[in-house]
């Protein structure tokens, strides 16, 4: 499952949150979803059909509806749902599901967000739209645990929570192994197997990630940008940002703005 796209998503605004009762055999189709939704079916069994593929919904097993998606669903135990319906820009095909262990503490998130928005408390759009984020990192949050091993994690993280504070400065692998108590060689194949790229490339990937929002505002000149994110001169900037984005930092900004 790619969670890339829930990862970008930015919530405009949030349409609704309430809790339906379905009885067993309803069944219904829908196609081009509208909005994105978020169900938690805690009682009973709900079964969605997109493009071939099948999703549990239950105490269990979260389901997220995407922007555009198709799909068919049949009740196959009676009892309730919580949905959450907002918008966003992204459109996707392809449904998420979710296995959760804490999904009482999902549910009440559910619940005080449709009690808010039931009475009208005062920024009740506004913590809708911040409770609905807090649910979306629970479940990413989750599905990364469930993907990386968390005690080779747990190994680099001294070393990522350094880049992460660092990544203006001349980093090394050396002194990245050293934090971690590693060889620079089992650390350079621990933190390449756990992340996707190396240490070093990603340190890059999160300068060009960083170039990319300050160009898009008004943080500076290029050669500025350049200098706070720990290049030696505009040209090793320039190069490095068209070899991560196929594009000049020059051009980025002008598509950007």
């Amino acid at each position: 499952m790619n969670c890339e796209s829930l990862s970008d998503l930015i919530i405009t605004k949030v349409y609704s949150a309430t809790t339906i009762y379905t009885e067993k055999n309803t069944k219904a189709k829908r196609n081009n979803r509208p909005c994105w939704a978020i169900v938690v079916k805690y009682e009973g069994e709900t079964t969605y059909v997109s493009e071939g593929k099948s999703f549990i919904s239950n105490i269990h097993n979260l389901v997220i509806l995407p922007k555009g998606c198709s799909y068919e669903w049949h009740c196959t135990h009676s009892g309730h749902f919580s949905i959450i319906e907002f918008d966003s820009k992204i459109v996707c095909n392809d449904i998420y599901s979710f296995p959760v262990k804490n999904s009482d503490k999902i549910l009440k998130i559910f619940k005080e967000l449709e009690y808010k928005r039931t009475i009208k408390k005062q920024m009740y759009e506004i913590e809708s739209i911040r409770d609905t984020y807090s649910i979306l990192i629970m479940l990413l949050q989750s599905s990364q645990k469930a993907y990386l091993p968390t005690g080779k994690l747990s190994k680099i993280n001294p070393a990522i929570d350094y880049i992460a504070k660092n990544y203006n400065k001349n980093i090394t692998n050396d002194e990245l192994a050293h934090l971690t108590g590693m060889s620079t060689v089992y650390f350079r194949k621990l933190f390449t197997e756990v992340c996707g790229v190396s240490p070093i490339s990603y340190v890059h990937k999160l300068r060009i990630k960083k170039a990319k929002e300050m160009l898009k505002s008004d943080y500076g000149s290029v050669t500025d940008i350049a200098e706070s994110l720990g290049y030696l001169n505009i040209y090793d900037f320039s190069r490095a940002f068209k070899k991560h984005t196929g594009i000049s930092p020059t051009k980025y900004q002008k598509t950007a703005t």
